[in-house]
């Protein structure tokens, strides 16, 4: 859409029309000049001699190609879709909703990696288009931070402060956190969404692939963030590429590495509304005058139909 003040423009590109209908109506009128044959071939001084001995009439000014020409540049306004927004229509909810899922297990925080875990979720907020965000920590137990918000910013300071000691319990249960942003994503209603697990890939066991299964059949996709370890101390579980992929496989998205969330990014940035949806939402938040210009195309043309008596 583009805005103009407070005109808005629902379908702008019906606008490369208007120069058609000018180039249109200009050949049209010249066409029906009835000197342009004889302008093109013989020498301008000599048309008022010709004129004189009766062998040219001059031509009348047929004004049935500007009155098209009108006629084809209003339908094309009307079809640009100009509105205004309409102020008491109700609130929606965006449902394509993106949510992150930070480990902050053991072994993430003692496996060296949590700085480029910390770093992409840093990216993914600041990366994720227009949706709204939603964070969630989980260890043992899960912890929602936020729910599906289209002002993530002040998330970016609850990330860049996580350490060791943020998560009351110890352990890794990812299937946990899958099910707690499948309730919150049935709260938001947002069967649309996005799940990203930023992850080493320990605990992904059968709970954790059934949840993702059943997210995928909601409509949601569960994507991966793996991030590995650089340093793990002694006891430390290694970290599980091949775990986090298999789960994302069921959940229908891709898994990317920590230092390279290109490709995440840029799934994360497109909108999944569907089209019926968007067509409603308009139809509801602004007022299309489009059919206003039409009908004013129709009055231009009625000229056209003005009955001629035969003399």
């Amino acid at each position: 859409m583009i805005a103009l003040d407070a005109l808005i423009l629902l379908r702008p590109l019906w606008l490369l029309c208007l120069p058609v209908a000018g180039l249109l109506a200009v050949v049209a009128a010249r066409r029906a000049d009835g000197l342009a044959r004889w302008r093109a071939v013989i020498d301008p001084a000599l048309l008022p001699h010709l004129r004189q001995l009766g062998h040219v009439t001059e031509a009348r000014r047929d004004p049935a190609p500007w009155l098209l020409g009108a006629a084809v540049a209003l339908l094309a306004l009307g079809l640009a879709g100009p509105a205004t927004r309409n102020h008491d229509a109700p609130a929606f909810r965006n449902l394509d909703a993106v949510v992150l899922l930070l480990d902050v297990s053991p072994s993430m925080i003692d496996g060296g990696g949590f700085d480029d875990a910390q770093a992409a979720v840093s990216r993914l907020i600041d990366r994720h288009g227009t949706r709204p965000v939603a964070l969630m920590l989980f260890a043992g137990e899960s912890f929602v931070v936020s729910v599906p918000t289209e002002e993530p910013e002040p998330l970016q300071t609850v990330v860049a402060v996580i350490d060791a000691d943020t998560m009351p319990v110890a352990g890794s249960r990812p299937d946990r956190a899958l099910q707690m942003a499948q309730q919150v994503l049935d709260d938001a209603q947002a069967n649309r969404a996005d799940v990203v697990l930023i992850t080493d890939g320990g605990g992904l066991g059968p709970d954790a692939k059934s949840t993702a299964r059943d997210l995928a059949h909601g409509g949601a996709r569960v994507m991966g963030v793996f991030v590995p370890q650089q340093a793990p101390p002694f006891g430390v579980p290694p970290a599980n590429r091949a775990a986090l992929q298999a789960l994302t496989e069921l959940g229908g998205g891709i898994t990317v590495d920590a230092t390279d969330t290109g490709p995440l990014e840029a799934r994360l940035a497109e909108r999944r509304g569907l089209t019926e949806t968007e067509q409603a939402r308009r139809a509801v938040l602004f007022t299309d005058h489009g059919r206003w210009l039409v009908a004013l195309a129709i009055l231009v043309l009625l000229p056209l139909f003005r009955q001629r008596r035969s003399t």
